[in-house]
């Protein structure tokens, strides 16, 4: 796609339409792949058979705010006396990290919804928070717009850019989340494992 409006220039009309759906691909790329490899990680994580202990804070919370989410919506004692027990007898279990689900990108993977990802997979949102104006701005809002109709105008410039920060977003989350695993960052004292 983005050669293809890179070549259009000369047709407007041709340019306009390419441009509008380039975003809307665009974004549906970014939501995809975060939700892909945020998936795929927390499987590897899940591969590791480790125990619930050994698991770093983000890690086990993720185990035991599902417990939560049963319980919340029971009306009866039991789901409360399995997190009881959870906490009394399954911490030196083997871990059963839930991978599908763990996480929604809500059909809008806007900065909050990748911040809250970010926390759940222990990764810092420093290196993404000077981005998240053009997430939400740029790169969300537009494909809302055009998703629903509006009209829009995205001229090549502005799809190019989103393109290219888009791109390098991409890469910097498979980047920190390769380093998470191997650092082991996903482990209690990762210092220790290495």
């Amino acid at each position: 796609m983005k050669r293809l409006v890179e070549t259009s220039s000369d047709n407007e009309v041709t340019q306009a339409a390419l441009t509008r759906g380039a975003v809307a691909l665009l974004y549906a790329h970014w939501e995809g792949l975060v939700k892909r490899l945020t998936e795929t990680y927390l499987s590897f994580v899940g591969l590791q058979r480790l125990k619930n202990s050994e698991l770093s804070d983000c890690m086990l919370a993720l185990i035991i705010r599902s417990r939560f989410q049963e319980a919340e919506s029971a009306q009866k004692l039991g789901p409360h006396l399995r997190i009881l027990e959870f906490f009394r007898t399954s911490m030196d279990h083997r871990s059963r990290l839930p991978n599908k689900g763990a996480f929604r990108t809500e059909s809008n993977l806007s900065s909050k919804v990748l911040e809250e990802i970010l926390i759940t997979v222990g990764i810092d949102s420093a290196s993404y928070e000077l981005k998240f104006h053009m997430i939400d701005h740029g790169l969300l809002a537009k494909r809302n717009h055009i998703a629903h109709g509006q009209l829009l105008d995205v001229d090549e410039e502005d799809y190019l850019y989103l393109h290219d920060e888009v791109s390098s977003l991409l890469t910097l989350y498979r980047n920190d989340l390769e380093n998470a695993a191997v650092t082991r960052q996903f482990q209690k004292d990762p210092v220790a494992q290495i």
